[in-house]
């Protein structure tokens, strides 16, 4: 990350949990549940009326997640509209799917881990994400998955660090990941987006607060993810910058390299003015 890039510091203010959040967890994860179920019936009866465009539908159902988890998105810049796109995000949490999905119309590409882990790998596999292996061995064949969605004028969302962090950095992107545009039959428009976890009750998170959202090392899922639950409301900007696509620049390296420089600036950016 840049050297300017303000640190988060720890906060003597940190958010305490008491009673009151306990309560507020149980009734967020039950009306979770009961949203999650409706929903998934939802999206089944409208796959049975082979309805096409279901853009609207994922909106709300992430849109719906981000309200009972409290999740205050502010969103800058402009959506590409120019399909298909590919957009870049860097990546903090498994609350980045939500936040992504209120606003993102594209399918998400995660690790095939992610289609067995529990709760979010079910709601993952129903709204077609692609899940692809850390092997070398089928990259070929991935990059071509890839192609032909884009080939059918498809967006997609991928976190070209290869890993979460701790929400004040952005790691380097992997520019291999770009194969896929290059043998797209269709120009394939390229847009960076940044992700930052800024202010939780109205001030700026403290390293513990961030914590509570960042999903990072070695955190086990399972109490992150129920912590999570009973919150107050947390601010989450959400930056696009403006698309470029690959032809623009010497290379994917290049490419890649100016994409995350981007999202860095971002980060920086939302960061010291939060």
């Amino acid at each position: 990350m840049s050297d300017s890039s303000p640190a988060i510091t720890q906060s003597t203010q940190s958010y305490t949990p008491g009673f009151l959040h306990h309560l507020r967890a149980i009734v967020s994860i039950m009306c979770l549940v009961i949203w999650c179920v409706f929903m998934l019936l939802m999206l089944s009866v409208l796959k049975l009326c082979k309805v096409s465009n279901l853009d609207r539908f994922y909106f709300t159902f992430h849109g719906g997640c981000c309200w009972l988890l409290n999740l205050r998105c502010r969103i800058s810049g402009e959506v590409s509209t120019i399909k298909p796109t590919l957009f870049l995000s860097n990546h903090i949490s498994y609350l980045d799917v939500f936040v992504l999905g209120r606003c993102v119309p594209a399918y998400f590409i995660a690790k095939s881990e992610v289609a067995g882990w529990p709760v979010l790998g079910w709601l993952a596999k129903a709204q077609n994400t692609l899940f692809f292996e850390r092997n070398s061995k089928k990259v070929r064949h991935q990059m071509d998955v890839m192609a032909q969605h884009f080939d059918r004028k498809g967006n997609l969302i991928l976190f070209p660090e290869g890993t979460s962090t701790n929400g004040e950095e952005v790691k380097f992107f992997k520019s291999s990941l770009l194969q896929a545009v290059e043998s797209a039959e269709h120009g394939v428009m390229i847009q960076p987006v940044t992700v930052v976890y800024t202010r939780l009750q109205g001030r700026r998170m403290g390293r513990d607060d961030l914590d509570r959202y960042a999903w990072y090392d070695t955190m086990p899922f399972a109490s992150h993810f129920l912590n999570m639950f009973g919150m107050p409301a947390a601010n989450v900007e959400v930056v696009f910058h403006a698309p470029v696509r690959l032809r623009d620049f010497t290379d994917r390296k290049a490419c890649a390299q100016y994409c995350q420089q981007q999202v860095t600036t971002g980060l920086v950016d939302a960061l010291a003015s939060a």
